[in-house]
């Protein structure tokens, strides 16, 4: 009998693992994502226009690492440097009538990574931590499940109705957050094929190569940033910098396929990699694909960019090439515009050189509002994720250097601090480092006794403030971010609360993009009827009401498998996850299912039951 007992418990436990680790895949977040749309749009359904507008053009902008600390300093910092107090200023954005809050967690990490959280923002379902452009069924270093985990993406359903399409950026191209937009990979750092496991290569491309050959990479019509170095073939010498080579090992040489792919589809393209190359080639009449890499690896710190037409372009340069030639097109057009490299000063506890990228994300902003129309553009502002940075202060007076120190000293040691700190980060010291405050000006107009505007020299530049826990590099905060937004429809959908796997759906139904797009064909449209009340049952509906026949197929559900990370590019080596490629990948086995193998563990629990019981009656 007591065996009958141990089997019933062991049945038991199998059952509630096998329950917890079910998968939210893609058909959970789609059926999440259309239920809060059905709600919001009946919610308001008494004050919406009819018909219900739509948005011809997309412009969505990621301050990447850009939290609520880091847009008030960088709001501060603003007005200080126009010689006001500071806290009085206003952002571009700040301007915007529809403000939300993002949650931002992972499928498998409750404080978000830049390529997982990318995978939400823009394919709108949760990731596993450092995979890009894949549901929660695909596990970092494993390339056998990116087959059944690949999710499209806000730049794939564009692109399905005409649009015309871009990507600009201050890191490499292929990094974490733009890859998301074109790319499956099961490492964020499969940015070219030195990087793939030797057995993988044959069958997961990396992702610099996916944006040379496959779709929706080589449709694009501009991509800007970085990154030369995983485009170039080893011994391939680079530009700009003589003494670096390309770190390709398959030979290829990706810009020059890029260029001749173009070449055999009849379309007129062009490349560059300088400011002064990148302006002709914009300007050009009938160019219609433009590719752009400015830097062996990320573009400089706009702080440290060379403005010079031998040197790299603004943010805001980018901004408007790209759109010299997305505007080209009759059907509209979708811009992704990521300032990257916040997050990488905030990694260094480099609060100045943050807060300047997050000015010149402002800047490609305002540089977008002067060239689009506004009344058919939705504009979507907002972050990946937050960091560990923080604004505090006791009675600190109006006007106070934001990169400086507090008023009063600690009441505990009696030594001054910054009122600007990191939860953690390599700003640790003891006794800790304490940035100093300007020398007050007595005589400024705006001074009354406070700062004048705060010194842009060397020193300030390179300022490391201080934080409670000493690590290599500062890790990214897990507390929700904003969204700000403007046009069709974004007052209905992007206001309050919302997980940010939702943002690129609630995009796709203002501009009719994918599942959405018979609103505009037809004007059919059943998102403003009554909730239903299976939306709201943790159950996805039925596969036709997600995603077409097909085009989802059964497969492993798989366990959890996370990587632990030290900074945002990939410096300390990542553990080994990788999986063996088997046969069967491209045919996964029914006997994966869920249910099936609860019925199988049922099936064998019963039979044990019955084969103990009748030898227990011999």
């Amino acid at each position: 009998m007591w065996r009958s007992f141990l089997l019933l418990g062991a049945a038991a436990l199998l059952l509630s693992q096998s329950r917890a680790e079910k998968v939210k895949d893609r058909t959970f977040w789609y059926a999440e994502a259309r239920a809060k749309l059905r709600q919001r749009l009946h919610s308001g359904s008494s004050t919406l226009p009819r018909p219900l507008p739509h948005a011809k053009n997309v412009i969505l902008l990621v301050g990447d690492g850009m939290g609520t600390a880091t847009v008030t300093a960088a709001r501060i910092l603003r007005g200080q440097r126009q010689g006001k107090h500071g806290e009085e200023a206003e952002l571009a954005w700040d301007h915007f009538p529809t403000v939300g809050l993002v949650k931002t967690y992972n499928a498998d990490a409750q404080v978000g990574e830049s390529s997982a959280c990318a995978t939400a923002l823009m394919c709108g379902v949760k990731a596993n931590f450092e995979t890009v452009g894949m549901d929660a069924r695909g596990r970092f270093e494993n390339c056998a499940t990116t087959f059944n985990s690949k999710v499209p993406s806000l730049l794939t359903w564009a692109q399905q109705e005409g649009k015309a399409t871009g990507v600009v950026t201050t890191t490499r191209i292929t990094h974490a957050t733009p890859a998301a937009l074109y790319a499956t990979a099961a490492s964020r750092y499969w940015e070219d094929d030195g990087k793939v496991p030797p057995s993988s290569r044959r069958v997961c491309k990396d992702i610099a190569r996916q944006l040379a050959e496959e779709e929706p990479g080589r449709n694009l019509n501009v991509a800007l940033g970085g990154g030369r170095r995983h485009f170039l073939p080893k011994a391939t010498k680079d530009p700009e910098a003589p003494n670096e080579e390309g770190r390709r090992q398959d030979g290829r040489n990706l810009v020059d396929e890029w260029l001749k792919d173009k070449s055999r589809r009849g379309l007129r393209a062009q490349y560059a990699w300088s400011k002064s190359q990148l302006q002709t080639a914009a300007s050009a009449p009938g160019i219609t694909h433009l590719l752009g890499l400015f830097a062996y690896s990320h573009m400089d710190f706009e702080a440290d960019r060379d403005a010079g037409p031998d040197g790299d372009p603004s943010l805001a340069d980018m901004t408007r090439a790209a759109l010299a030639v997305l505007m080209r097109q009759p059907r509209g057009f979708f811009l992704f515009i990521e300032g990257g490299r916040i997050d990488h000063a905030h990694h260094y506890n480099n609060a100045y050189r943050a807060l300047d990228e997050t000015l010149a994300l402002e800047s490609a902003l305002l540089a977008a509002m002067e060239l689009v129309d506004v009344t058919d553009t939705l504009i979507v502002l907002t972050a990946d994720h937050s960091h560990v940075l923080t604004l505090g202060g006791l009675a600190t007076p109006r006007g106070n250097p934001i990169l400086g120190v507090d008023s009063k000293v600690s009441d505990v040691d009696g030594m001054p601090y910054s009122t600007l700190l990191y939860g953690n980060g390599p700003g640790y010291s003891a006794p800790r480092a304490v940035p100093p405050n300007r020398t007050r000006d007595s005589g400024h107009p705006m001074s009354m006794g406070r700062a004048p505007p705060v010194p842009e020299d060397e020193e300030a530049r390179n300022r490391v403030h201080g934080s409670a826990v000493p690590r290599q590099w500062a890790t990214h905060g897990g507390e929700d971010v904003a969204v700000y937004s403007q046009g069709p429809l974004a007052h209905a959908l992007l206001g309050g609360s919302m997980d940010q796997t939702f943002i690129p759906h609630a995009i796709a139904y203002i501009a009719c993009l994918a599942d959405f797009a018979e609103r505009c064909r037809s004007g059919k449209d059943n998102y403003t009827t009554p909730p239903r009340i299976q939306d709201h049952m943790c159950g996805g509906p039925e596969l036709g009401k997600v995603a077409p026949p097909g085009s989802m197929q059964p497969g492993p559900q798989p366990e959890v498998v996370a990587s632990s990370v030290v900074a945002d590019d990939g410096t300390k080596k990542k553990a080994n996850v990788q999986a063996t490629i088997t046969a069967n990948v491209s045919a996964p086995s029914i006997g994966n299912s869920y249910h099936y193998q609860v019925g199988i563990l049922l099936y064998l629990c019963i039979s044990a039951l019955h084969f103990l019981s009748e030898k227990d009656s011999y």
